[in-house]
């Protein structure tokens, strides 16, 4: 639309034409759908005002943090541990990494994989360690127990030693 605009020479019906089709390219205010439709600057206020610019983000803790127009809302991971990814569209996914390390605990009922490592401690409030590969490697590592050790080949530095039943047997024997 053109700037509407009224010469100096201009005839009389030539103003009144130019300021009638203003009025027709603003509009009627009574088709606002604003509360204040006294003029088009009211609408354009309270509209305006009513338009939110910030939103609130908050942690388990309850500690909140605004994000206001124009900054940037960054989900970080934690190295070794939990990634996060942005994606089209609108798309954020948390997973975790595929090597963990740096946790000081894990709590599971069950662990699986194909290979599990565990350095220094290993502690088993309840429940049992299932074999399902046919060995169970601590390494360098001591076995320490104040249960029972079932079943299987017992080996000592790569050297087959017997089966608990066979020592069972053996010390008794022995005496």
């Amino acid at each position: 639309m053109a700037v509407r605009s009224v010469a100096t020479t201009d005839t009389l019906e030539t103003f009144r034409t130019t300021f009638n089709s203003l009025g027709t390219d603003v509009g009627d205010l009574s088709s606002l759908t604003t509360t204040d439709q006294s003029s088009i600057v009211a609408a354009v206020n309270e509209v305006n005002a009513s338009v939110t610019t910030a939103f609130k983000i908050a942690d388990d803790s309850s500690t909140q943090q605004t994000i206001n127009s124009g900054d940037v809302f960054r989900i970080s991971g934690t190295s070794n541990q939990i990634t996060a990814t942005v994606s089209s569209t609108d798309t954020l996914t948390i997973a975790l990494a595929s090597t963990i390390s740096g946790l000081t605990s894990i709590s599971a009922t069950t662990v699986t994989g194909t290979t599990s490592v565990v350095a220094n401690t290993m502690t088993l409030s309840t429940g049992s360690i299932t074999d399902t590969t046919g060995s169970i490697d601590f390494g360098d590592e001591d076995l320490t127990t104040t249960g029972t050790v079932e079943g299987g080949i017992i080996t000592e530095n790569s050297v087959r030693l017997a089966t608990r039943p066979f020592a069972i047997a053996q010390a008794v024997a022995l005496g």
